[in-house]
């Protein structure tokens, strides 16, 4: 009876070890796996970093040609508005200019009309 208790001891050890390194060989395979999908996850963080530094050297570089044109706009909207009046002021002289020459060509036709009678 003892060897059948030793027996039966040592098979229930036998088979505790089995689960036991099966349980072991599982455990390591999901860590290996987890490992693996870290690794992964990072790298891919890693690259959408990279490419958020990029896309934020490019944002600031159109946000500074963008200041930029904006910038040249206002300037071509005030000599806009110079040529503007400036154009403005030419048509006023223009205007009198045309005024003058309308009462000359009156005075001039008078005095022709004057001298032709006399």
């Amino acid at each position: 009876m003892e060897d059948f208790n030793k027996n039966q001891v040592i098979l229930m050890l036998v088979v505790l070890n089995l689960i036991f390194f099966v349980s072991t060989l599982s455990l390591g395979r999901q860590v290996h796996k987890k490992n693996n999908e870290l690794k992964n996850e990072m790298s891919t963080r890693f690259d959408l970093e990279a490419k958020e530094a990029d896309f934020n050297k490019t944002l600031s570089k159109s946000e500074e040609k963008a200041k930029a044109a904006e910038q040249a706009l206002g300037e071509e909207k005030a000599a806009h508005q110079a040529v503007k009046k400036a154009l403005a002021e030419t048509q006023d002289e223009l205007d009198k200019v045309t005024k003058l020459k309308e009462t000359l060509e009156e005075d001039l036709k008078e005095a022709l009309t004057k001298k032709s009678r006399k």
